[in-house]
């Protein structure tokens, strides 16, 4: 289930809370995108349409923002991945829908902003877990539909997430266009029976390594 359907769920208060979250977060993540690490938090306020006081009111300064975003954002691509695995209307749509709806729904993968950045967080361990069992139950269904080649793994989808989302300095919709082009092009090689290449895959310890701060 989506963040606006559980929040549809909520009653008024609390689902207004947790509206003006997801509207901080979705802002903290534009900003984070567009200005890196340094962005000071008045702009995800400004961005946001709320004061720098209620953003500390909710988080005790930028790294506890930046690890909900983290949280927010993993647990949107495992809902994403479940939602492709039971909508499309192929098994051989899965992997052109989930990257589809990635690069029109996401602003931009996190990890060049705040890889290396923020120590071990409980909360984004447990969405890492849940993010690698669906997008492992996703690759499965591609591999059996001959869409990806065998040995590709749920880590290869997360960092092909960020070799096609770049961010570009130009008008947001073309640049969607572009990534969309590129994506063409990977899925058919990917569906092109390659044989497998020589350099061992990237396993879920070693992304989630690339999060963590030393």
């Amino acid at each position: 289930m989506g963040m606006a359907k559980e929040n549809a769920s909520l009653p008024g208060r609390a689902r207004e809370a947790a509206d003006n979250d997801v509207t901080v977060l979705r802002a903290a993540r534009e900003i984070f995108a567009e200005q890196g690490w340094n962005a000071p938090v008045s702009a995800i306020a400004a961005r946001a349409g709320v004061g720098v006081g209620s953003i500390y009111r909710r988080y005790r300064g930028k790294e506890e923002l930046a690890q909900s975003l983290r949280v927010w954002a993993i647990d949107h691509l495992a809902t994403l991945a479940r939602e492709c695995v039971s909508t499309a209307k192929t098994d051989e749509a899965v992997l052109k829908t989930f990257f589809s709806r990635y690069l029109t729904e996401s602003v931009g993968p996190l990890i060049p902003v705040l890889g290396g950045r923020l120590p071990e967080h409980a909360e984004v361990t447990r969405a890492a877990e849940e993010l690698e069992d669906a997008l492992q139950s996703m690759v499965d269904v591609c591999i059996d539909a001959h869409e990806v080649p065998p040995g590709f793994t749920a880590a290869d989808v997360m960092l092909m997430t960020v070799h096609l989302r770049p961010t570009l300095p130009i008008d947001g919709d073309r640049a969607t266009e572009i990534h969309t082009r590129y994506l063409d092009f990977m899925l058919d090689g990917l569906r092109g029976g390659t044989p497998q290449p020589s350099i061992t895959p990237p396993s879920w310890s070693e992304w989630l390594q690339m999060w963590q701060g030393t």
